[in-house]
């Protein structure tokens, strides 16, 4: 069973009849976390963000990121070392001197991993928060303590790290299962909004590796949003729709997120070939002089891997 660290809703699996044109691979699969000893990872990752202000105008940041490394076995367990090989970031048109960026292609970073693809520690991040203080005005050092420390740099990498390898490893499933899970978004005006996230098997397809799963996910902030949305998605998988029943509706003063993630897994050694992952946040942000403005963030992050 899928190990999110969330409350399970429901899990429904459509009937075996609905699979039978996929005789070339298996109905039911487990995820198993086994790269191969010194495997090199090339990543690819592009970032589409637009933000609007009510009354401001529209920000557009695009910023394309490369990296490589290895994974190495270490014990029972492995090391993940990635470097960056280039990374850039425009803001409508216009390249950005990002000092984030700069330092993070300067420092080393290690991800410590168990067997089941855990993140049990993340290395080098310390380095990250010298560096930025040796190297920046003391102004703009605090300005970037937030989201420039150890704990907080280490914390939102272990858990997308998680989301993407722990949270499944060694799990039990089948073409055309779904999973309904709910989970907390905090958002940047300090809320904490609950979404329930539908996750389908999807189906086999050709990959680099021979054949790999389709996962996709929807994440929406209003059921009935989110039922509309699953109809579509399971229509891709069979005639049948299951029932959208139970999902929560929060009341966070008008906030809402919602979005998609399609992801290309090889379930073999969980060696990831795609993903792109779609995000909308819209809520009230407290303005100076303004009061609640209403506020839009829409992001693509698309992530492309090959392996040598």
């Amino acid at each position: 069973m899928i190990k999110f660290p969330l409350v399970l809703l429901s899990l429904v699996a459509l009937p075996s009849a609905a699979f039978a044109q996929l005789a070339v691979a298996p109905a039911e699969f487990v995820m198993r976390f086994q790269p191969p000893d010194g495997v090199k990872v090339k990543m690819s990752y592009r970032l589409e963000r637009t933000r609007l202000v009510e009354g401001q105008p529209q920000v557009k940041d695009v910023g394309e990121t490369r990296t490589e490394g290895v994974f190495k076995r270490v014990g029972a367990g492995f090391e993940y070392a990635p470097r960056t090989v280039s990374s850039t970031m425009n803001r409508n048109g216009n390249l950005l001197n990002d000092p984030i960026v700069a330092l993070m292609s300067k420092v080393p970073v290690t991800f410590v991993i168990s067997a089941g693809g855990e993140a049990t520690s993340i290395k080098g991040y310390g380095e990250v928060e010298a560096l930025l203080k040796s190297t920046v005005s003391p102004q703009v050092a605090a300005a970037l303590a937030p989201i420039v420390n150890e704990a907080a740099m280490a914390g939102r990498e272990t858990a997308e790290w998680n989301a993407r390898y722990a949270d499944w490893a060694d799990g039990e499933f089948a073409i055309g299962q779904v999973i309904d899970v709910k989970a907390p978004q905090p958002l940047p005006n300090g809320e904490t909004l609950t979404y329930t996230i539908r996750t389908t098997i999807a189906g086999w397809e050709p990959c680099p590796a021979g054949q790999c799963v389709r996962l996709e996910q929807i994440y929406e902030s209003d059921a009935a949003a989110l039922a509309n949305i699953a109809n579509g998605v399971m229509q891709r998988v069979t005639a049948a729709t299951p029932a959208a029943a139970g999902l929560v509706v929060p009341s966070n003063k008008g906030a809402r997120v919602s979005g998609s993630l399609t992801r290309l897994i090889d379930p073999k050694t969980m060696l990831i070939y795609s993903e792109q992952v779609r995000r909308i946040i819209s809520m009230n942000l407290q303005v100076a002089g303004k009061g609640l403005v209403p506020t839009t963030q829409e992001e693509v992050r698309t992530y492309a891997y090959v392996y040598e």
